[in-house]
């Protein structure tokens, strides 16, 4: 019974946890024409961030890397030029759907019950 509290407590909380895209492998693209991390590890050197490689290549391929310190965020939009914003993307959850209303009935026009036009409205020549 506690295992079950304990699951559905986990998943309550991860729900409320923030989802979001990380887009720095798309920014190093797009920005730097960068593929690979190998560029990346001197730019963070410059900015004093000594990382191994394995550390900046799951960074860069993570969809969502765990705990990243405010610095090096910094350091990231500075090397891409970019803003957080654009790192790091928050998606919203997405609200459930209005259902669209049934099939409506095809609304008809109302037709007069007599002709509109006289019979000779194409006959008449004046």
């Amino acid at each position: 019974m506690a295992d079950a509290n304990d699951a559905a407590h986990r998943k309550a909380v991860e729900e409320l946890q923030p989802q979001y895209e990380w887009r720095l492998r798309e920014l190093m693209a797009v920005r730097k024409n960068w593929y690979t991390t190998t560029k990346l590890v001197p730019a963070l050197r410059e900015r004093g961030f000594e990382f191994d490689r394995s550390y900046i290549f799951r960074l860069v391929k993570a969809d969502q890397p765990p705990k990243v310190a405010i610095g090096l965020l910094v350091a990231l939009c500075q090397i891409l030029e970019c803003t957080f914003e654009e790192l790091v993307v928050p998606i919203t959850p997405e609200e459930p759907a209005v259902p669209e209303p049934g099939p409506v009935a095809r609304l008809r026009p109302v037709l007069p019950d007599a002709p509109m036009l006289s019979p000779d409205f194409f006959d008449a020549e004046s």
